[in-house]
């Protein structure tokens, strides 16, 4: 009787076996399986796996980076949304607001089919050609003057939007994120990020922008011959003649 319960006991167990193994192999052979195109697809199969298509519809997807102060989404068309939170940042009172950057800088070109720009390196534009309040007005610059800042933004067209213009001060200094403290904004002044830490644009969204480092005017007047601009290299938000020349990058106020 021993015997017999043993034998049922095995019988049982074998069954079960054989019932997933059928599955398994059910599974393998499905067209509807991975490991199916893994091992009997061909290389130059016109059908892509499931495998990579899955992984490239998430390489697809928008990217998104969260800071205290807001959110910003690659939209994979030149541009970066930014939904910011109301408050107290860097120094400055921040209100709820929404965003949009340009994805590449003055000179470069967004690159569609790699989500990048080109060239690497953006050129440099002055804020005014004069240091003086021609190209502004006593808060930001107006297009009054000779400005090869506002006219870059005033004639760039991408993400289908044409109502550019050079971020003010604070719109720029959003972009700051400090390696060694991304809870806060820093405060304007030399200081910047500290002289212990690296800044950077988040390079998933701005190409280029932790292997190079650059300084960005702001549309801000800071007086009659002097603008605002911010050094990322250091994140150091600091001011110099309008008629010095630095890289560009765009905003647009509205998503509509």
């Amino acid at each position: 009787m021993v015997e017999d319960k043993h034998l049922t006991i095995f019988s049982r167990i074998g069954n079960f076996v054989k019932f997933v193994a059928f599955i398994l192999i059910g599974f393998i052979i499905s067209n509807c399986s991975p490991l199916y195109y893994f091992l009997f697809q061909p290389p130059n199969s016109e059908n892509k796996p499931l495998g990579s298509q899955v992984i490239l519809t998430y390489l697809l997807l928008p990217k998104s980076v969260s800071y205290p102060w807001g959110t910003f989404t690659d939209n994979r068309d030149g541009t970066v949304s930014f939904v910011g939170n109301a408050g107290s940042f860097g120094g400055e009172v921040y209100p709820a607001t929404t965003l949009i950057f340009a994805k590449c800088s003055s000179g470069q070109t967004w690159q569609s089919g790699s989500n990048t720009c080109s060239p690497e390196i953006p050129s440099e534009l002055n804020y005014c050609n004069a240091n003086d309040d021609s190209c502004n007005d006593t808060l930001v610059l107006n297009g009054a003057g000779n400005s090869q800042a506002y006219a870059y933004c005033d004639g760039l067209e991408v993400g289908g939007r044409t109502n550019w213009r050079v971020p003010t001060k604070n719109e720029l200094k959003l972009l700051i994120a400090c390696t060694n403290d991304q809870t806060n904004l820093p405060l304007d002044g030399a200081t910047g990020c500290g002289i212990t830490a690296f800044q950077h644009q988040n390079a998933d969204l701005f190409p280029s922008a932790k292997q190079n480092c650059f300084f960005y005017w702001s549309a801000s007047r800071r007086d009659n011959s002097l603008a605002y601009y911010v050094n990322f290299c250091l994140g150091t938000t600091l001011f110099q003649g309008k008629g010095a020349v630095e890289s560009v990058r765009c905003v647009s106020e509205s998503l509509n």
